[in-house]
């Protein structure tokens, strides 16, 4: 009898198998939850800081609970507005120039 020599479509098959089959091994490995990558909790915001982040806190542990509750909507829309809120760089600056300066004499009179 005549011993056939190997294929090598056969090699490569054999090969694409051990290659998928070591890709697979790696993911799971690389996913496998050990607790040393948890992320850390977040911090409990200080009431005396910021009420709204506390209550936004609320809001985001409620989860889709949240969509329906009047006050969260609120709250997010309150941070909302905070956050597209323009505010001068330097908070000791008058927050109305324009209003001061129309009270004020023109130069000349």
């Amino acid at each position: 009898m005549r011993v056939r020599p190997l294929q090598i479509q056969s090699i490569a098959r054999a090969t694409g198998y051990a290659v998928v089959a070591a890709a697979i091994a790696a993911t799971a490995l690389h996913f496998r939850h050990d607790g040393a990558g948890a992320p850390a909790p977040l911090p409990v915001p200080s009431t005396r800081s910021d009420p709204l982040a506390l209550e936004l806190a609320r809001c985001q542990s409620i989860g889709m609970a949240a969509k329906d509750d009047a006050t969260c909507e609120a709250d997010w829309a309150e941070n909302r507005r905070r956050f597209f809120t323009y505010r001068p760089a330097d908070s000791a600056a008058p927050a109305r120039t324009g209003e001061q300066n129309s009270t004020a004499k023109p130069e000349g009179q």
